[in-house]
């Protein structure tokens, strides 16, 4: 009776670690399956997405010269736009008026530059006169015939003061031309800002 009931007891006792033993081994998929679904990436790891840059080559617009004149860095710019793609548009000073590089940009003449060189010659903007020097240059089509115009605010040295003399440069797809007539109604404003404005509102005096 006892031998009987000491295999009972090994009996039980091996079947119930053979449970144990399958419970222990058997991945709880439903838990693991859960917990990745439940997963999220920890701040900061997500990759960069990559930004996009332009193509376009840098334009160098230094050293630029002409004979009789000092070159106006703060007035030249890249212009990378019909008809003159990748082009400088330079300001110039005139040494006969200005005292020295320092000076205001009197008689102040504007150019286009390609590889150095200059390759077109902007209208006279201030008639001539020598005691007038631009203050601010900007870019934009006025009329969205998408070519961009050129917006220059002057100013010109009268016998006590100095008064603004504006203008704007219409891109005619070969090159730029300005009204002196349509000018003057730009005279009295102070910004590029206000001569863009203007313009926008009147382009028939302008685009003709």
């Amino acid at each position: 009776m006892k031998i009987i009931l000491l295999n009972v007891f090994l009996s039980s006792l091996v079947a119930i670690s053979g449970c144990n033993v399958q419970t222990g081994n058997s991945p709880n998929t439903a838990n693991t399956s859960n917990a990745a679904a439940n997963e999220k990436p920890a701040a900061g790891t997500a990759s960069p997405t990559p930004e996009t840059k332009p193509e376009a080559a840098k334009i160098d617009c230094k050293g630029l010269s002409m004979p009789g004149k000092i070159a106006i860095p703060k007035q030249t710019f890249p212009f990378d736009n019909e008809p003159f793609k990748g082009s400088c548009f330079a300001t110039f000073g005139s040494k006969e008026d200005m005292l020295d590089a320092k000076d205001l940009p009197r008689g102040s003449t504007f150019h286009i530059f390609k590889d150095g060189k200059k390759v077109y010659d902007l209208p006279d903007a201030f008639d001539g006169m020598g005691a007038c020097w631009v203050e601010a240059i900007s870019f934009d089509d006025l009329n969205g015939d998408k070519l961009v115009d050129v917006i220059m605010a002057g100013s010109c040295l009268s016998a006590r003061d100095s008064y603004p003399q504006n203008a704007v440069y219409v891109n005619t797809g070969k090159g730029f031309t300005t009204d002196s007539d349509a000018n003057e109604k730009l005279q009295g404003m102070k910004t590029a800002k206000a001569i863009e404005d203007y313009v926008r509102k009147h382009t028939k005096e302008f685009f003709k």
